[in-house]
């Protein structure tokens, strides 16, 4: 799933606009709607040019979803470096990932167009799991530092993975759909404040 940018300057440049252009067309005109076609015609090149730099339609999607996860997991992982209290975790860790996702809702709607019809899509299904598989492992890394150093789960690691993963994609909808309210402010605070306690020391 890797993307390798074109060698040349100008095919980085172009390649990248494909790219920019794909996730405006998934906000703005849903899955369905995204055709090569239109996409090209986004990122002001010939539809040759997309099929060139990207082998299918959904090898673009892959590379969206791709730098989408790559762009959160990266900056995740640095905010959280060196962090060892669970509540200095989740308080950063969550203010991170918010930060990202309410920061560009073009890109946000665009991951959870992908995300609906991956329910339907054998292959978009398998490429918006990177994401998630990301989150797994990094919140199985957070679990074991923590148990190295006198920490406990309350629940299962698993159970509490679903669970995050849960929160954070539900609070993100909620954001979507009514905006930064006081109520989905209250929420946050709610999940947070349970998240720091799953971890109490020994």
């Amino acid at each position: 799933m890797a993307f390798s940018p074109p060698p040349t300057a100008k095919g980085a440049r172009q390649s990248e606009a494909i790219i920019d252009a794909a996730v405006r067309c998934l906000a703005t005109d849903g899955y369905s709607a995204s055709s090569i076609g239109r996409i090209a015609e986004q990122a002001g090149v010939h539809k040759r040019m997309v099929l060139y730099y990207f082998a299918s339609r959904e090898e673009l999607f892959d590379v969206v979803v791709q730098r989408i996860g790559d762009q959160l997991l990266g900056q995740l992982e640095a905010a959280l470096l060196g962090l060892e209290e669970p509540a200095d975790i989740v308080s950063v860790g969550f203010d991170q990932i918010w930060e990202r996702m309410t920061s560009d809702r073009a890109l946000l709607a665009a991951y959870f167009g992908l995300v609906a019809e991956s329910v339907t899509n054998r292959h978009l299904r398998k490429s918006v799991g990177y994401i998630n598989d990301g989150y797994r492992r990094l919140i199985h890394r957070l679990s074991a530092e923590l148990a190295s150093r006198g920490r406990r789960l309350t629940i299962d690691e698993q159970a509490l993975t679903v669970l995050i993963i849960a929160g954070i994609q539900g609070l993100t909808l909620e954001y979507l759909e009514r905006g930064d309210t006081p109520a989905l402010r209250s929420a946050i605070d709610v999940f947070q404040g349970w998240l720091g306690s799953v971890a109490p020391a020994r």
